[in-house]
């Protein structure tokens, strides 16, 4: 074989060694090292140079030394536990790493907890079949979100750092740090005031909301039969009902970088948004979610909390108007829309109001630290100004 054929075909062998386990584990040191020595072996030996010699047979050495001690891979059983994958933002989030030795003993080795961006490292001394190692933790969070927690793995390095042995034991996990939130009086917001709900011009013969008798038809419910007024009449009556509809609290919450003055604002309008929610969810509201990447779907209210963690600013949108337009068309049952945003134009909330239907009573929140609570009137639109989170339940007791 010619040296252009072997040259050629270098590529093609790199690739399959590449994917090999050994050829991974060398480092990007370990492979500087692989190549000194081979070229200092070489310049030594065809130039008689003894110095060259002796620094291409250390690195190999080392080379040598490195694979022997990294050649029994750990075998341990390995357990990730997260004390409440659930925090509220500013409770640390508790877990525990469970290392198990197995049959025939394993050997020492670093194991690695990834956490967010960062690496935990601790050592693990050899286990016997029956030993146990048990690694507590604590993650701290400051800020609202979703924590990526592991996979843990094993490393096995020679002291030089030549060649670095991973091996993975555990599945990936999710921490969820729910953002800060506030009690809000559901009757205090002025619209879930209602216990049957709102009624509708619809006729139903079962609902909640009496309306009238009539006679009886075949088909009708016979568990709506008014015995008293049939004994009265000498007809059979039926009680006819109103249709309800359930109060439906529509929020827009707006994730625009360029609506608010502070990442702090943004953090504190997702925080009036959960807590509204959450306030109407308690009370068995129905409570719909938009953002200006759409509907935020979830089951039950905490998994409204774990999809807040996952909302984030962005740099660029349609305007609220569309936004709020596109909400109003997907959810027609709404009675009441909140609009929850930064220093925002008050006319482009009032624009944003005037996409809906004239039903839904609407009133927009907007956020900014440092400035006075205030409410203002843009037609039947309320805007209320919120310069902080604590403040949110005195704004919306001073909503009428």
């Amino acid at each position: 074989m010619g040296f252009t054929t072997l040259w050629k075909r270098i590529p093609v062998l790199w690739g399959r060694l590449r994917g090999t386990a050994f050829v991974a584990a060398v480092t990007p040191l370990g492979w500087a090292t692989l190549l000194v020595g081979g070229a200092t072996t070489m310049i030594g030996w065809s130039y008689g140079w003894l110095e060259f010699r002796g620094l291409g047979f250390l690195a190999l050495t080392l080379l040598v030394l490195a694979v022997l001690l990294t050649l029994r891979r750990p075998n341990h059983d390995v357990t990730l536990e997260l004390h409440q994958p659930r925090v509220p933002v500013g409770e640390p989030g508790l877990g525990r790493v469970l290392v198990h030795g197995r049959p025939g003993g394993t050997p020492a080795a670093t194991v690695e907890l990834p956490v967010g961006r960062a690496v935990a490292r601790f050592r693990v001394a050899s286990l016997g079949e029956n030993d146990e190692h048990e690694e507590l933790f604590s993650i701290p969070t400051r800020h609202r979100g979703v924590i990526p927690v592991g996979p843990v793995r094993t490393v096995q390095a020679d002291p030089v750092g030549l060649i670095r042995r991973t091996r993975v034991f555990s599945e990936p996990m999710e921490l969820f740090v729910h953002p800060r939130m506030v009690p809000v009086e559901v009757a205090a917001i002025g619209f879930l005031k209602d216990v049957e709900g709102i009624t509708t011009a619809n006729l139903s013969s079962s609902d909640v909301s009496f309306h009238a008798l009539r006679d009886y038809v075949p088909g009708d419910d016979r568990r709506s039969v008014h015995w008293r007024a049939t004994a009265h009449t000498g007809r059979l009556m039926v009680r006819q009902f109103e249709e309800t509809m359930r109060a439906h609290l529509l929020l827009v919450l707006s994730n625009l970088r360029s609506d608010y003055a502070t990442e702090d604002d943004f953090e504190t309008a997702v925080s009036v948004a959960a807590s509204l929610a959450v306030a109407a969810l308690r009370e068995e509201r129905q409570v719909t979610l938009y953002t200006f990447e759409g509907l935020v779907a979830f089951p039950n209210t905490m998994g409204l909390l774990d999809e807040l963690c996952r909302v984030k600013l962005i740099d660029e949108g349609t305007a609220l108007s569309q936004v709020v337009l596109r909400a109003g068309h997907d959810t027609p049952g709404a009675s009441v829309a909140a609009f929850i945003t930064g220093d925002t134009d008050p006319t482009g909330l009032r624009a944003a109001q005037l996409t809906l239907p004239s039903q839904i009573r609407t009133f927009a929140l907007r956020v900014r630290a440092g400035m006075e609570m205030a409410r203002r009137q843009l037609g039947d639109l309320t805007v209320m100004d919120v310069p902080c989170l604590d403040q949110l339940s005195m704004v919306m007791r001073s909503i009428t």
